[in-house]
């Protein structure tokens, strides 16, 4: 990863430019320019000063999504782990019981978008990418069970400025959407 970062090369500049180096380098293979400006690192290192504040913050807006969504059968948070651990909550995701809801997690992300919810997508099956499809022949069915979960789960807000009012909206918009199918399907 070392060698990826700055363009394939074997010697990083600190190595090519001491007393005794030899400022010759190689391209050993193709790579990027990832490493890191100043400013950057710069802003690095506060944000590093906040990270267990983050923390503490997205562990107690997690806390309060489940909390919120606990008489909400169609919405399902995922589990937690079953070991200690410091989760940095990174995303809030949910999983929606399609049986229950009576909708296709794509119909309920575009009806809590129609109501100002800014939800998302993550984790696709991998296998399902174009580039992994085509360079290793995967095919919809070869892993059924990571297909079945890429089909169900939605991200929910989450971030440390997130209000507990804004929280009560997005959960508020999740019961009305869900609601308004419960509504439809028992007449």
């Amino acid at each position: 990863m070392k060698r990826l970062r700055f363009h394939g090369v074997s010697k990083d500049s600190w190595s090519r430019y001491g007393k005794s180096a030899s400022p010759r380098y190689e391209v050993i293979e193709p790579g990027w320019k990832y490493n890191m400006l100043d400013m950057q690192a710069a802003i690095g290192v506060e944000q590093m000063k906040k990270l267990e504040r983050f923390n503490r913050t997205r562990t107690e807006l997690a806390t309060r999504y489940r909390q919120l969504l606990a008489d909400v059968p169609e919405v399902r948070p995922l589990a937690a782990p079953p070991y200690d651990h410091v989760h940095a909550w990174h995303l809030f995701i949910v999983e929606l019981d399609l049986e229950r809801s009576g909708l296709e997690r794509d119909e309920f992300m575009g009806k809590l978008g129609e109501l100002g919810i800014g939800v998302g997508l993550h984790f696709t099956p991998v296998h399902l990418h174009a580039f992994y499809a085509k360079k290793y022949g995967f095919r919809r069915g070869d892993l059924p069970v990571s297909e079945a979960a890429g089909e169900t789960i939605v991200s929910l807000p989450l971030y440390p400025r997130l209000t507990t009012k804004d929280q009560e909206r997005v959960v508020a918009a999740i019961r009305r959407v869900v609601e308004s199918r419960r509504a439809a399907h028992a007449v």
